[in-house]
């Protein structure tokens, strides 16, 4: 009973550490997944609002500083004073958690497995810290773990490998598949850039001359396809939309170039035929027919479905080869094409990394369990014990 209170707050702030961790990584991979897929419930929170404290602070990073400074704080416990003061920063943290699943469940719609496991953590922390503060209250002796530096040592190398492993692995992720839809799109021998924009979206609009001087750059060696997502915050986007879906293929880089700079006042029906026609190489009035045309709003219709299929929550959004760019992230572009251009890389599974997370895990539990309960002394050597230590 001694350990079993204080093994139930450790290893629980060992995965929240972890978890953070893999977040921390997913987060600032800027759309490239290392640990959720495109489609999953993870990408979609972290695309929502809530995945920043006030809009700044991605939390992520901070729940991996709180879980640590959290996790130090029960390695230096030892006065009834010390473990009231980490329940009382561990049940706050629990509720926030618990609101946090709310949030998920009620206003984004999905569930993160890796945010769960953070949440579900910080509320087992959040009890089993109250647990320990009771116990410290009426015996200090009660909650007092063995403090050779064997049984230190292995949790502080826990909290370690809890930090580093996540980063490690997701340098070498398991590429997930790419979606189909997008698959479609591919040329054998291509490298295929799949943008999501809206003509008048000003990220979009930034983003346009990146992805342009990118197909100018490489040549043959990439093929540009624009898919239509217009916002209904902006009236001259789905005209745009439809003006750019009736030109030619040849033409359509011209055309977009056009879109892209024009005055918002321009992108209606009524004016965009005859400002469009002439780059196009149509006709003012068969350009007009077609943005009419029922084909025409389907060949719409079917992006916009594509794109929330995808998951997509936001815009610029773009897929380069197997990655994804999210947002205006001329880095991010870049960095990708030279991926996609390097070849397959090297991959850590998943698994595996669950496999070395466990097993420290373990072992800091066991060599916790396995040191005599009466062994509280650290500072003397093994050979200066009696044998009742």
């Amino acid at each position: 009973m001694r350990t079993l209170p204080v093994l139930l707050l450790r290893l629980p702030l060992l995965v929240a550490i972890a978890a953070s961790a893999a977040l921390v990584v997913e987060y600032t991979n800027a759309g490239d997944p290392a640990f959720c897929g495109v489609t999953s419930g993870c990408f979609a929170v972290r695309m929502s609002p809530w995945s920043r404290l006030f809009g700044l602070a991605p939390l992520p990073s901070l729940g991996l500083a709180a879980y640590a400074l959290l996790f130090g704080l029960t390695l230096v416990a030892r006065r009834k004073s010390q473990h009231v003061l980490v329940a009382s920063l561990a049940v706050p943290g629990g509720l926030f958690a618990a609101f946090l699943l709310w949030l998920q469940k009620t206003e984004i719609g999905a569930f993160c497995a890796w945010c769960v496991a953070v949440d579900l953590s910080a509320i087992v922390i959040a009890c089993a810290s109250v647990w320990v503060a009771l116990r410290a209250w009426k015996n200090e002796g009660s909650v007092l773990l063995p403090q050779r530096r064997s049984v230190v040592g292995s949790w502080v190398a826990a909290a370690m490998l809890a930090v580093l492993v996540p980063f490690i692995w997701g340098r070498y992720p398991v590429e997930p598949p790419l979606p189909a839809a997008v698959q479609a799109e591919g040329t054998p021998g291509k490298i295929t850039i799949v943008g999501f924009t809206d003509f008048e979206c000003p990220f979009c609009r930034r983003m346009h001359p990146v992805l342009h001087g990118v197909a100018e750059q490489y040549g043959d060696r990439v093929k540009l396809v624009r898919k239509m997502m217009p916002l209904s915050g902006h009236p001259g986007a789905e005209p745009a939309a439809l003006a750019y879906l009736c030109t030619p293929a040849p033409k359509r880089e011209t055309v977009a170039d056009q879109l892209y700079t024009a005055e918002p006042e321009q992108l209606t029906r009524e004016k965009l035929p005859a400002l469009v026609a002439p780059k196009a190489g149509l006709d003012v009035d068969a350009l007009a027919s077609c943005m009419k045309a029922p084909e025409t709003m389907a060949e719409l219709e079917r992006d916009k479905k594509l794109f929330e299929e995808l998951g997509g929550r936001g815009l610029p959004f773009t897929f380069v080869g197997k990655r994804v760019v999210l947002g205006y992230n001329p880095e991010r572009v870049d960095m990708a094409m030279t991926q996609e251009l390097g070849g397959a890389r090297p991959s850590l599974p998943l698994w595996s990394m669950f496999v070395v997370l466990g097993v420290a895990f373990l072992l800091a539990a066991l060599v916790t369990l396995m040191t005599p309960v009466g062994d509280l002394d650290g500072d003397a050597p093994d050979k200066e014990r009696s044998p009742s230590a």
